[in-house]
């Protein structure tokens, strides 16, 4: 077989297609493909996380993915295994693994080389193989295309294709986002990138693919996530001078958005998450000047113990220590409505008030967690880590009812000011001073 019938075959939806790691990122791509239609095997060496899928059950958070999943239970275009050699029937092969950082805060490729050796009883001609994995920009033609040539002995280009397609989905609705987002895919050549797009069309044939090389494919993912995490890091700068003046960002920055052509300025609050913290690391080295990207990480970071630093301050104003407080925290992932806790503000945020010996009881209504009432009664404090829905209508009333009211800290701006100070309840809001 030739790569243009390899073309061909996708452009006919007969080709079965193999995803490797079936994460937050790879499940739901392998799910989308299979209820369209098109033969998927997914692979994962979490034998616990398979034995989940083919039961039925997802192993994480994703809105729809439970019934989808059912859908398919039995079908014959999914099925999960572990063993590598079941992708030797695949045309095309995702690869989602996770790339993370060392502890030099440099690119992390051990899960992408295993990946790759992996492939190594799997491959034969013509397959494409297509990177979603978010990496340096690079990746693709200094690392993956050299190992697979040197140690899987292929001839890239003609036996095997390649392709960047970065994963673009916002984790937990990726089944709702898959269809109409937008993609980029860069092959190493024409044919690797015509073939790459094509198989991204079978989620939709009206999706828009912009085509391009697999540097630039590599570096739009990155450009996009950095952007919003450098965007997020001046909102957070605006909060603390907010505070210095004692002002409320947040007032102040929805009056610079009103009806303004050139507002935009996103509201502040904890940011993390296993893409936005890390990938401006991908592209330090390559910078001259490196110090703004950093300078975005120090201040994001810098949000939990920010929070704890006031939190701990308005205690000993009580006559309370920290080191004897007990603190509920509520919410653990790293957003909204999710059970995602990579590199999550509201873990941090825990972890802080632990080394500061405080007691800390955590509730999150996607963890099995005490219930709220269940745990205010003697609490020195209440902090909204995380802004899921359950927790954004905290009935302050209840709260000052009590025989000691805690001190509520809001990280997100989402507690009713004036209804705390009509209650008598004391909030501490990220973003707004003490004149406020």
């Amino acid at each position: 077989m030739q790569p243009i019938d390899l073309l061909d075959k996708v452009r006919r939806r007969d080709f079965t297609l193999g995803v490797m790691g079936l994460g937050r990122v790879g499940l739901p791509l392998a799910l989308a493909f299979a209820s369209r239609g098109i033969r998927t095997i997914g692979l994962d060496v979490d034998e616990s996380r398979l034995a989940d899928i083919r039961w039925g059950k997802m192993p994480f958070r994703e809105v729809g993915a439970d019934e989808v999943l059912q859908e398919l239970k039995g079908n014959d275009n999914f099925r999960v295994t572990n063993s590598y050699s079941d992708l030797r029937d695949a045309d095309a092969i995702f690869i989602t693994v996770g790339t993370v950082l060392n502890s030099e805060f440099r690119p992390d490729y051990s899960q992408l080389n295993a990946a790759l050796t992996g492939l190594a009883g799997a491959l034969h001609p013509v397959q494409i193989i297509m990177l979603r994995s978010t990496v340096a920009p690079g990746t693709l033609l200094k690392v993956v295309k050299p190992f697979m040539e040197r140690m899987l002995n292929v001839k890239v280009g003609q036996d095997i294709l390649l392709a960047s397609t970065p994963e673009r989905i916002a984790s937990g609705i990726a089944l709702q986002e898959l269809p109409m987002l937008p993609e980029v895919a860069g092959g190493i050549d024409d044919i690797s990138t015509q073939v790459a797009a094509e198989i991204l069309k079978c989620l939709n044939p009206d999706k828009i693919v912009s085509t391009t090389t697999s540097t630039s494919a590599e570096l739009a993912k990155l450009f996009t996530n950095v952007y919003r995490y450098v965007t997020f890091a001046l909102a957070n700068e605006f909060a603390l001078l907010a505070e210095v003046h004692g002002q409320d960002a947040h007032e102040i920055i929805r009056m610079a958005n009103a009806n303004y052509p050139r507002g935009g300025i996103p509201l502040p609050g904890p940011c993390g998450g296993p893409c936005l913290t890390k990938d401006g690391y991908f592209l330090v080295e390559d910078l001259i000047f490196p110090d703004f990207i950093l300078t975005a990480w120090k201040l994001n970071e810098g949000v939990p113990a920010h929070m704890v630093r006031r939190l701990k301050l308005s205690l000993e104003k009580r006559g309370c220590v920290l080191a004897q407080a007990k603190v509920v925290v509520l919410g653990l992932g790293f957003k909204a409505e999710s059970d995602d806790l990579r590199m999550s503000p509201a873990v941090r945020t825990t972890e802080l008030l632990k080394a500061e010996g405080a007691t800390v009881i955590v509730c999150d209504p996607y963890f099995e967690t005490p219930d709220v009432k269940s745990v205010l009664n003697d609490a020195d404090a209440i902090i909204l880590a995380t802004n899921h829905a359950a927790y954004l209508g905290l009935d302050l009333e209840e709260i000052a009812k009590l025989e000691r009211p805690p001190i509520l800290v809001d990280c997100w701006g989402v507690w009713d000011e004036e209804r705390a100070r009509a209650t008598g309840v004391e909030l501490i809001t990220f973003g707004k001073g003490n004149n406020v």
